[in-house]
């Protein structure tokens, strides 16, 4: 009985290496993607073409996406030009955070002056904040024009020293794109609901058409917000400014607490930790039962072929 447990116990421990193992050689097939950023899967938008014969434009589609195929002839010829897309161009979303120290008793007037940047390159102070007594502290977020964004770091760097920064740039040029394509697609169908508005001869139909003109200029609102949201984040550099006087503290008391570990946290590890074992005995037993239940079987043969002659002499 005893040598039985054990053998289980050390099969159980060897299916739970061999899987721990396994999951380590192809635990990080599990994504597809490998990493990148995947492009956002677009469904096909709904058909308008529910209007009847005398409408004259059963079957025209609105394409959802700048590729699919927009430009293209709709029946009744209401979509046979969208016009040209706009010119391409670098099109950057520029932002950046600094944070500066300043010497003793000179905060206000960094602070002061760091807002003065703002105005200074016709931008603007979009939130603030200071705190301290002795020691004081503060935040700032400014906009200023993206042609001014350069001056305006240079400015801003001579407040004091620079204990740390960081810039980055998102090209969104590709977006501008699509969203204008899209847009001087619905805006080619708005047109063609409106002559069939005109050329509706009853109430029905007068109704269909008006449902459907409203879904569509509701989109092309959507289109021209996120327009607008863009060209505001491309036309207006985001700098955040954190200033500090020597001997001032910043953040020490969220930094401790976030530090500080917690029961809660320690139970989900143990979870974490146990649910692991199980998937790697799991993953384990996948592969030792299959080769175990093929060494029982030559052993079986084998003991079979050798007990074959003595019995036959």
């Amino acid at each position: 009985m005893r040598k039985a447990v054990l053998s289980i116990i050390g099969f159980l421990a060897l299916a739970g290496i061999v899987g721990y193992v396994a999951t380590l050689g192809g635990g990080t097939q599990s994504s597809p993607a490998g990493g990148g950023v995947a492009a956002p899967s677009r469904a096909p938008e709904k058909a308008l073409g529910a209007f009847g014969s005398d409408e004259g434009v059963a079957g025209a589609v609105v394409p959802g996406t700048a590729s699919g195929g927009g430009a293209g002839p709709a029946a009744g010829g209401g979509l046979s030009s969208v016009g040209t897309l706009p010119p391409l161009g670098p099109d950057i979303v520029k932002t950046a955070g600094i944070s500066i120290e300043v010497k003793k008793g000179a905060f206000e007037t960094a602070f002061n002056v760091a807002t003065t940047i703002a105005g200074r390159y016709g931008g603007y102070i979009q939130d603030s904040s200071m705190q301290g007594i002795k020691a004081k502290s503060g935040e700032l977020t400014i906009r200023v024009p993206a042609s001014a964004f350069d001056q305006a770091m240079n400015d801003l760097r001579g407040l004091g020293s620079v204990e740390g920064q960081s810039i980055s740039g998102q090209d969104v040029t590709s977006q501008f794109v699509d969203l204008n394509a899209r847009l001087r697609t619905w805006e080619a169908q708005e047109a063609v609901l409106f002559r069939l508005m005109r050329r509706a001869t009853s109430i029905e139909s007068t109704l269909r058409v008006q449902n459907q003109l409203q879904d569509v200029q509701f989109r092309i609102e959507q289109i021209k917000g996120q327009l607008r949201l863009l060209e505001n984040q491309t036309s207006l550099a985001t700098i955040d400014v954190s200033l500090r006087e020597v001997g001032a503290v910043v953040g020490i008391r969220q930094t401790m607490a976030r530090e500080r570990p917690s029961l809660g946290e320690a139970w989900d590890r143990a979870i974490d930790g146990f649910l692991g074992v199980i998937f790697a005995v799991v993953v384990g037993l996948g592969y030792l039962i299959p080769l175990a239940a093929i060494a029982f079987a030559i052993g079986f043969g084998y003991r079979r072929y050798r007990a074959r002659p003595a019995s036959a002499a």
